[in-house]
């Protein structure tokens, strides 16, 4: 079953009640949807959120922990959007570098002797932009730590289910004891990203709070979306789809990961075994601006990787960070791409 298909039995049968605006008051969302992701996260119905997408699930999270002046740590690189997020709302964006197995928890700890965030942002699974993944005692460390110093993890995982080989280790959320972390999920990358459904995981009191938080500045979400999205999850479309993406993905990383070993050595930021990104530190004799006009004439379109550093952070002396996206090319493609920048990068 298709989601077009899914969305003509919407249109049939619900066409009454989706078009018109959600219940009022303190709303977190389309009760079977919040239901269905309960069941899938192994929680309560009461413990989810659902927003019009992922970085709104984060504004809104943002916009009821920070207030202006406060600091905020995140892995350097990070997602740039979150980071204007949480600048938007007023925050200092601290970056603490991120290892090749995940955030430099002995880093974050000689920092926090001097200064405690609000709240650390963490994307511990194929992160995005570096392809990371944190390892399992990296994770515990992290969450000794905020128990420790009283902040907030708040752990985004758009990518946590797009795993291609390997074992996942256990979610922050899944090894929290303490009430420090609130997660954050998207269906975009799993399911679509046109329906725009993104989810807050954190206890009932945060449910509320964000409800009405929510409930001014958008008085409601779209009904549309969540009942499609309904109906995707209970014809187990989210299973099957990641099935798909997975079985095209994986050579899709590996052919990757070989093009760049291959004709740019070892400089691969990390291997990772899912996602959609891989990632170097490109020794380079040239700027940023000049390396990226030049890779553009090349043909190559290429994402300015310092946008992804927090201020204060850059990568290594002498080279650039590049995220490489493979998960929309072929691998002749892609390889293509690659011998391209190591052409440029001989320069």
């Amino acid at each position: 079953m298709s989601i077009a298909r899914l969305t003509e039995q919407v249109l049939d049968t619900e066409r009454d009640r989706v078009f018109q605006y959600a219940p009022i008051g303190g709303y977190a969302g389309d009760p079977e949807l919040r239901r269905q992701l309960a069941a899938h996260h192994a929680t309560e119905p009461e413990r989810i959120f659902v927003t019009n997408g992922s970085l709104q699930a984060l504004d809104l999270v943002a916009a009821h922990l920070v207030n202006p002046g406060d600091v905020v740590y995140a892995e350097a690189p990070t997602y740039d959007r979150a980071v204007q997020i949480f600048q938007r709302h007023g925050a200092r964006v601290v970056g603490v570098p991120l290892e090749s197995d995940g955030l430099d928890t002995a880093e974050l700890a000689r920092r926090l002797e001097s200064e405690v965030p609000v709240l650390l942002y963490t994307i511990p699974d194929f992160q995005n932009p570096s392809g990371v993944t944190m390892n399992g005692s990296k994770r515990r460390e992290l969450l000794r730590l905020a128990a420790a110093y009283g902040f907030t993890v708040l752990e985004d995982t758009p990518y946590r289910e797009l795993r291609y080989t390997g074992t996942a280790p256990a979610s922050l959320a899944e090894l929290d004891t303490s009430g420090q972390v609130i997660a954050i999920g998207s269906l975009s990358k799993v399911l679509s990203p046109g329906l725009r459904i993104g989810y807050v995981i954190g206890d009932p009191a945060l449910v509320r709070r964000l409800a009405d938080r929510a409930e001014g500045v958008y008085l409601s979400p779209a009904p549309l979306s969540q009942a499609i999205a309904v109906r995707c999850l209970a014809e187990d479309l989210l299973r099957s789809n990641v099935e798909r993406v997975r079985q095209l993905m994986a050579p899709r990383l590996d052919a990757a990961v070989e093009a760049v070993r291959a004709q740019l050595g070892e400089v691969l930021v990390a291997v990772p075994e899912g996602g959609y990104y891989v990632t170097v530190h490109l020794p380079v004799k040239t700027g940023e601006a000049t390396f990226l006009a030049a890779a553009r004439d090349a043909g190559v379109a290429l994402t300015r990787g310092s946008a992804f550093y927090p201020d204060g952070t850059a990568p290594p002396e002498g080279t650039l960070f590049l995220r490489l996206p493979f998960q929309a090319m072929e691998p002749a493609e892609f390889t293509a791409g690659i011998g391209r920048l190591a052409a440029l990068a001989a320069w």
